[in-house]
């Protein structure tokens, strides 16, 4: 396979997602519907392990869209004693996670039809996210999703997360992918799209983990809601709530 190639468009030619190579898609807020279970998570974790308050504002503007482990880092280096090190709390993000998603699915429906329609229309596939690897995989095997994923690069496969441009590169190699502007990345947050963009890829915002305003500074294409609709994109984008 020839050396991934960038570039700096972050338009389609046209509308239809089935004019890809492939598609990549965040996990926690993008296809999984879990922000604000993240959020609670963390401003619980704060508080109740590291004496650090912090509110959901400040959660959404501050840490929304980074990694467990950067998250953390940014929690520790506020707290008034010396807590433990970060790898030490990185396992009870994970039991947390799984004991609060426990009992349904966080991915809705209509997200799923819209991966099962892309691969089923022969695009590549595959998550790039900041959460850990104990996190994502059952999510998606209980969705019924993994095996259509051709990759999952998660926070423990890369140096540097969103958004540094290392995970989204690493898909593309993966899955060999070469042409970037080819490329879609469903995301939710500023450091997200902002990786995105580095990668030379097309960035498709979902609405929720940050105001609409905030999003517009950072996306062309906004949607409300991952669902087949995103097929025709100028269809999705027009469907949105005024």
């Amino acid at each position: 396979m020839g050396a991934v190639t960038a570039s700096t468009s972050s338009t389609l030619s046209n509308s239809t997602l089935l004019e890809l190579d492939g598609v990549l898609f965040d996990f926690n807020g993008t296809l999984s519907d879990d922000e604000g279970v993240l959020r609670d998570l963390f401003i619980d974790l704060a508080a109740t392990e590291c004496g650090v308050a912090i509110t959901a504002r400040q959660y959404q503007e501050e840490l929304a869209g980074r990694s467990d482990r950067e998250i953390m880092t940014d929690i520790l280096a506020l707290a008034p004693d010396e807590p433990r090190g970060v790898e030490a709390f990185l396992p009870m993000i994970d039991t947390e996670y799984k004991a609060r998603v426990a009992r349904e699915s966080l991915i809705r429906p209509a997200t799923r039809e819209l991966v099962h329609a892309l691969h089923a229309a022969g695009l590549k596939l595959g998550v790039v996210t900041g959460a850990s690897r104990l996190q994502v995989i059952p999510a998606l095997e209980r969705a019924g999703l993994l095996e259509l994923f051709g990759v999952v690069v998660t926070d423990d496969d890369v140096a540097e997360g969103k958004p540094n441009p290392e995970g989204f590169l690493r898909a593309a190699r993966t899955l060999g992918l070469e042409h970037m502007d080819k490329v879609a990345a469903f995301e939710d947050s500023v450091p997200g799209l902002g990786a995105v963009a580095a990668a030379g890829m097309i960035a498709i915002c979902v609405e929720g983990t940050h105001p609409k305003e905030v999003l517009e500074q950072h996306a062309s294409i906004i949607i409300a809601a991952i669902t087949p609709a995103c097929l025709d994109l100028r269809r999705a984008q027009s469907s949105q709530p005024a």
